[in-house]
């Protein structure tokens, strides 16, 4: 006979069972009895020993019910839970981008389709991502990089189901990975930065221009940057804090987050006269803006750099927007803010910085993003040694003799 326990809860009894299944893990289900507890100890004893009893009766009828439930689940109901599992394991910022991927994209796909968990197969998932990238985003197809995402949250739940026994194998394993497209980032010269940190000057995004021109940082970690990361004695700054702008509960919102994208993300760099004097500016204005707007000022924000007149947090969607009109009306050309991100790096690639240092100046993960991002300039550099080549081959051999 299995073991067992009458168990109390919110008034009544529970039957709890104990024994282990055949792989000699202990299970241990609940089953109501419906019996408040007042007044009913001996009844509920006798379900308990009746339970008991008819353990193997009672315990086949549930593994068929739970089998059951298994076979008719929906595989984007399972990746749907399967994320809320999971959301306190991950960021804010990143549970929001899966469930926007998970709830908008995948689950009504395979659930409108209905598509199994036990019997999806390899060409479902294809035929998923050739649909996205043909029909998704408002009929124009999404990107290849975001079919990659789609692809790494399948393949993740899919393999989790895997591990629990729902399915045989993981589907997505015999899948071809989407392939990104090559991107090649627009870029500023040194003159066209030059123009620009002009035309910004005394402007609310002049000091945001300024670090994404000169440090290459990302809007994320000029709005996140805090007065202690500044060390004016050594004259460096730390970049250890980010802003992201998160949508919780339905409302946008500004996240501030006292760490960064990656590790190598977190970096020291030197400050200079220029930006100090900038930084000296900035803390004289909002000391006068706390005494001038009185109690109107906001004072949540009083240990970061990046503030408005009234203390607000400029968020990083005022950046690239109010960037993208500032170029518009003085005719400047095109880019997107995180552009200056690359200007900087080709900028130093022209300088002959080598990657191993610009990788750690921007504060890549790897070496390899580096490459990739600025590949256009090894391009360039090819284009200039084969001119000078054709140019040299080309030129009028002098002769080696006197007439």
């Amino acid at each position: 006979m299995v073991a067992g326990r009458l168990q109390e809860k919110n008034g009544y009894f529970y039957i709890v069972l104990s024994y282990k299944d055949s792989s000699g893990k202990r299970k241990e289900p609940w089953f109501k009895t419906g019996l408040k507890v007042k007044g009913n100890k001996r009844l509920a004893e006798d379900m308990l020993l009746e339970y008991r009893t008819n353990f193997n009766t009672i315990t086949g009828r549930l593994k068929s019910q739970e089998e059951e439930q298994k076979s008719q689940l929906l595989f984007g109901d399972y990746i749907s839970d399967w994320l809320e599992k999971h959301r306190y394991n991950i960021g804010i910022t990143t549970y929001e981008g899966y469930s926007i991927c998970v709830n908008r994209i995948i689950k009504p796909y395979f659930n409108d389709r209905g598509i199994l968990l036990e019997t999806i197969k390899p060409s479902d998932i294809e035929e998923f991502y050739r649909y996205e990238m043909t029909h998704g985003n408002n009929g124009k197809g999404v990107s290849g990089k975001t079919a990659i995402h789609y692809h790494a949250n399948i393949r993740k739940c899919l393999q989790d189901a895997f591990k629990e026994g729902l399915i045989s194998y993981n589907p997505a394993d015999l899948v071809k990975r989407p392939v990104a497209e090559e991107y090649i980032a627009s870029y500023y010269n040194a003159q066209e930065i030059k123009t620009l940190l002009k035309v910004v000057k005394d402007t609310p995004i002049e000091f945001a221009c300024h670090m994404a021109s000169y440090y290459g940082l990302r809007r994320g970690e000029i709005v996140g940057l805090k007065w202690s990361a500044f060390d004016f004695t050594y004259n460096t700054v730390t970049i250890k804090h980010t802003a992201s702008v998160v949508k919780i509960d339905g409302k946008r919102s500004v996240l501030m987050q006292d760490r960064t994208k990656t590790k190598k993300s977190h970096r020291t760099l030197p400050i200079s006269q220029e930006l100090k004097d900038l930084l000296l500016k900035m803390r004289q204005e909002q000391e006068q803006n706390k005494k001038l707007f009185g109690s109107a000022y906001n004072h949540t924000y009083d240990e970061y750099v990046y503030v408005d007149r009234m203390g607000n947090i400029v968020k990083p969607d005022y950046v690239t927007k109010h960037f993208s009109i500032v170029l518009e009306n003085n005719n400047l050309k095109k880019i997107r803010f995180h552009d200056l991100r690359h200007s900087c790096a080709t900028m130093l690639r022209h300088l002959g910085v080598k990657m191993e240092d610009i990788q750690q100046y921007l504060g890549h993960s790897n070496i390899v993003t580096t490459e990739k991002t600025y590949a256009h300039f090894e391009k360039e550099q090819n284009n200039r040694s084969l001119e000078l080549i054709m140019k040299a081959l080309s030129e009028k051999e002098e002769p080696d003799f006197e007439m």
